[in-house]
């Protein structure tokens, strides 16, 4: 009776964490939402018009379009702006900008985790606790003896 209660248990406790399909649809959607602003973010550091183009295009992605030869100028405009060489090298510069201040941040965060915000609750991890690492001093090599000069 006792494994039967147990095992009721897990699964009603599984299930009640389980997302429904419509939260993972919406999770998904605000992923997808957030990174296109990303997207639209970078290409605004290189060009605003080829922003506010890429902008048009991923609020229209599901329009139905009621001129054909509206959707195909804004479709040439549109891949005109993007695969013009000049904004995709800037485009692909503010990319590897962004990747690299999130890995700083990282690292700044992992620094900040490792020496000073729990160091004093893992004592025996790197130096003693008594002697914390930005206390401590430089090891200085010995000065070395001055020749001395016969007497005469």
């Amino acid at each position: 009776m006792r494994k039967l209660a147990l095992c009721a248990f897990i699964a009603l406790t599984l299930t009640a964490c389980a997302l429904t399909p419509e939260e993972k649809a919406k999770r998904e959607a605000e992923q997808q939402r957030a990174q296109q602003e990303l997207q639209i973010h970078l290409a605004s550091q290189c060009d605003t018009e080829t922003a506010n183009l890429m902008r048009q295009h991923f609020e229209n992605k599901d329009k139905v379009w009621e001129n054909e030869e509206e959707q195909q100028t804004f479709r040439l405009q549109y891949l005109e702006k993007i695969n013009n060489p000049l904004f995709q090298s800037c485009y692909k510069m503010a990319w590897q900008n962004y990747i690299s201040q999130r890995q700083l941040e990282r690292i700044e965060r992992d620094y900040l985790w490792y020496e000073h915000d729990l160091f004093w609750h893992r004592p025996f991890i790197g130096v003693p606790y008594y002697y914390p690492r930005h206390h401590a001093r430089p090891i200085r090599p010995r000065p070395t003896p001055k020749p001395t000069t016969p007497s005469k």
